[in-house]
């Protein structure tokens, strides 16, 4: 998604960082938002510093577990960093996956420490809420367990590293993530109604962020499904075999099931 048009910005740690086509819908999206021009688009560019530190934290992290990083890309959902390979071990995921909102989390607090009131100058009140608190946000976003989100990704380490094989924790990882895009997306379309609903941001961004969730996490439980061995033609609505470690009951969004208890089959 958004990978048709970018331009390459600079390369930092040897990592390419781009700019997607799409990132000019997000800066037309942000302009006016402040009281002079000069404040718009210094918000945009704290937005694209605090997106790029972030997805450094995830690189140098994976990078230090031997894996390699393609790009970095800004576009209008955010950022993605595009690795080659992933790391095999679920801790070593998971601090993959926490390295991002931690990085954004001392970047927040930071900003509201250096930046806080009494404002002396006028940017000040810009720093403060668009770096500091901007920070905290994208943190607090991001830990959401939506799959492939940051949160869905350690959820899934969570699950393969304590409960279950790493296609079943990915299923599970999915099916929630995908719930929780759903979820946006009513979010998303309450609001093009007129109806107030809380954590949600512009419609129109929601709504991408949402697809993107959904149609992402069946793809990425897919592709590990394949490269387990299962194969084109396991349906996504029912969960991989249990292959001796793992049992799930009842089936997550299966019909008439309200909860998901997860253990191990001894």
């Amino acid at each position: 998604m958004f990978k048709s048009s970018s331009w390459h910005l600079f390369t930092v740690f040897g990592i390419p960082v781009k700019v997607d086509a799409s990132l000019i819908i997000l800066a037309i999206w942000m302009f006016g938002r402040w009281e002079s021009p000069a404040y718009d688009l210094l918000a945009f560019a704290l937005l694209l510093v605090s997106i790029v530190l972030h997805e450094l934290g995830h690189s140098l992290v994976g990078k230090a577990f031997g894996c390699r990083i393609r790009s970095i890309t800004l576009m209008l959902i955010g950022g993605a960093a595009t690795f080659e390979t992933m790391p095999r071990k679920p801790w070593q995921e998971m601090l993959v996956a926490l390295a991002g909102p931690a990085v954004s989390l001392l970047l927040g607090f930071a900003g509201i420490f250096l930046f806080a009131p009494p404002w002396s100058f006028p940017a000040q009140v810009v720093l403060f809420f668009a770096f500091g608190w901007g920070n905290l946000v994208l943190c607090a976003f991001n830990l959401i367990p939506a799959f492939p989100m940051d949160g869905g990704r350690i959820l899934r380490a969570v699950l393969q590293q304590f409960f279950m094989s790493r296609t079943k924790a990915t299923w599970v990882a999915s099916r929630i993530g995908r719930g929780i895009a759903v979820l946006f997306a009513i979010g998303a379309v309450l609001q093009l109604f007129g109806i107030r609903v809380p954590f949600v941001g512009s419609s129109f961004n929601m709504l991408l962020i949402a697809y993107f969730i959904f149609v992402s996490a069946e793809n990425e439980y897919r592709l590990v499904a394949m490269e387990q061995g299962f194969g084109g033609g396991l349906s996504s609505d029912e969960p991989p075999p249990d292959e001796g470690k793992a049992v799930i009951g009842p089936p997550p969004y299966g019909r008439g099931s309200t909860r998901v208890d997860v253990y191990r089959d001894e």
